[in-house]
C-alpha cells in the first residue's frame, strides 16, 4: 500500500515538474530560461518513463537531454555574440531593423 502511494506521489511531482518546465519554455522571453524550461520538462518526462519501467530505453532520453542542452547552449552563445542580448523580443526587433525597406 505504501509503495502505491509513493509511486503516485512521484508521478504527481513529475507532472508538476513537467508542467513548470513546459510553461517556462513556452512563455519566457529570455532564451536561457527557455532552454532551462525545456531541460526541466525533458528531465521530468525521462523520470516518468523510468517510473513506468523504461529501463534501457531511458538511456536514449539521457542522450536527447544532453543534445538539447549542448545545441541550445551553443545557439544562445551565438545569438549573444551576434546581438548582444538573450531576449527574444530584442533579437526580433534587431532583425526587423536590419531588414532593408522596400
Amino acid at each position: 500500500m505504501a509503495a502505491i502511494i509513493l509511486v503516485r506521489l512521484a508521478f504527481a511531482a513529475v507532472v508538476a515538474m513537467l508542467t513548470v518546465g513546459a510553461v517556462t519554455a513556452w512563455t519566457s522571453t529570455n532564451l536561457v530560461k527557455r532552454l532551462a524550461g525545456a531541460i526541466i520538462a525533458e528531465t521530468a518526462a525521462l523520470v516518468s518513463a523510468t517510473l513506468l519501467g523504461a529501463g534501457q530505453a531511458a538511456m536514449a532520453g539521457v542522450a536527447v537531454i544532453l543534445a538539447t542542452t549542448l545545441i541550445g547552449a551553443a545557439l544562445i552563445v551565438r545569438l549573444q555574440e551576434s546581438y548582444g542580448v538573450a531576449e527574444a523580443p530584442e533579437i526580433d526587433r534587431a532583425d526587423i531593423d536590419a531588414e532593408p525597406d522596400v
